[in-house]
């Protein structure tokens, strides 16, 4: 017994595999456009979180008499912190102030952030 043409409403498997498919591509294609995304968002907070970092550890280094700072020159300054250096006066008298290791890559990304202002290297969110 054969069904009518008019009485068939429904899709078929064929139509709803490509529909399926589709959807998959569309997915997957926003899921990678998302992940760009996401890793840009990443470099940059830890660009800036590396700055923000550097200048508080500077400053503080440059408080207890560390010679930290080589002014005007953002990247000798960033070598002589992840270096170490002693502080010689006060409470920290002794204590090595350092900064973790930073790759290259690292370091010029903090440095969008860094700027000098009256010979004290500091953070600039832009």
């Amino acid at each position: 017994m054969r069904v009518p043409r008019q009485c068939r409403a429904a899709f078929t498997i064929l139509e709803a595999l490509v529909v399926i498919a589709v959807i998959g591509i569309v997915a997957s294609l926003a899921i990678v456009f998302m992940n760009r995304f996401h890793e840009e968002v990443l470099l940059e907070v830890r660009n800036q979180r590396n700055a923000q970092e550097i200048a508080a550890l500077a400053m503080g280094a440059m408080a207890v008499g560390a010679e930290v700072i080589a002014e005007n020159d953002s990247e000798t300054t960033i070598l002589n912190l992840i270096e170490g250096r002693n502080g010689k006066q006060g409470p920290f008298k002794g204590k090595v102030f350092r900064l973790s290791y930073l790759t290259s890559e690292e370091i010029q990304g903090a440095m969008n952030y860094l700027n000098w202002q009256g010979g004290m290297i500091c953070y600039i969110k832009d």
